[in-house]
């Protein structure tokens, strides 16, 4: 009885593999873990705009550890659109029993997107993913290899345009003139804004004609418009007789300028703008 207690352990070992049982090795348990807490869009204009993960960086081993270098691949409707490596200067620590916050920005440039991505020209809202690998090492040099992966949509955004209407002068005096600044903002955007106060500064033929602030609130639906007009006065005495002879051409070369923020399903953004051509002046008969 004594022998067979002994070797009834072994024999059961010896028949494990026997019985399709083998046994696989336990991956070891890793101390860093990596996880979204959010998205968000920024610095958004036509020319491009930032697509930001927030990242948490959770450490439960019993010493620091640091993010030393990462690297990453970008592909945008099923399509490369870049990869990068890089290696931290200066590494981030991440303690332990604590949790560290980062951003990994997605700089989208639309002139290079669309280049790499034609498809995307057509569609209002572009969906991407994000894989890659961070790299952590701790004071005696042991690393810890993280995979991790992550997606997320932009906007394509489309320039909002800015029309400056003829200028409608009611009346012109060799002390002042009365006039009304009318112009439009359209958006060609899939998306709905609502503007903020807007500066703005209307130049003729190198002299300042106007410049002030239109109050915001104005709701701007998708492929809509939003128009405003400005009655206003000149006192020739204060912006010179040169404004005077401008106003008495039937057109004049102009540059109206200036910049908003606005609200969106995206967040909030501010656009500047500088529209310049030909301005025809109508005159009250």
């Amino acid at each position: 009885m004594r022998l067979t207690r002994r070797l009834l352990p072994a024999a059961l070992f010896a028949l494990l593999p026997a019985a399709g049982l083998a046994l696989a090795p336990v991956p070891a348990k890793k101390n860093i873990v990596i996880s979204m807490e959010r998205k968000v869009i920024r610095d958004m204009d036509s020319s491009g705009l930032i697509l930001a993960f927030i990242l948490e960086m959770a450490n439960s081993a019993r010493s620091t550890y640091s993010l030393t270098e990462y690297d990453y691949r970008v592909v945008v409707e099923g399509t490369d659109y870049f990869a990068l490596r890089t290696a931290l200067d200066v590494p981030i620590p991440v303690e332990n029993d604590k949790t560290t916050r980062i951003s990994l920005p997605i700089k989208v440039t639309y002139a290079d997107l669309l280049e790499r991505v034609p498809a995307v020209a057509d569609l209002p809202k572009a969906s991407c993913y994000v894989t890659g690998l961070m790299i952590f090492a701790d004071s005696r040099g042991r690393q810890e290899k993280i995979p991790f992966a992550f997606s997320g949509d932009f906007p394509v955004f489309k320039k909002l345009e800015v029309e400056v209407k003829p200028l409608d002068v009611k009346t012109l005096t060799i002390g002042g003139a009365e006039f009304t600044l009318t112009f439009a903002i359209r958006n060609r955007n899939s998306f709905e804004l609502v503007l903020g106060n807007l500066a703005y500064k209307l130049e003729a033929e190198g002299r300042t004609i106007s410049e002030g602030l239109v109050p915001g609130a104005r709701k701007i639906e998708s492929q809509g418009e939003a128009s405003f007009s400005q009655p206003l006065m000149l006192d020739f005495f204060e912006v010179g007789r040169e404004v005077f002879d401008i106003l008495q051409k039937p057109s004049v070369p102009f540059l109206f300028s200036g910049g908003f923020q606005f609200d969106s399903a995206w967040g909030e953004f501010k656009v500047d703008f500088a529209e310049k051509g030909d301005l025809p002046i109508v005159r009250a008969q």
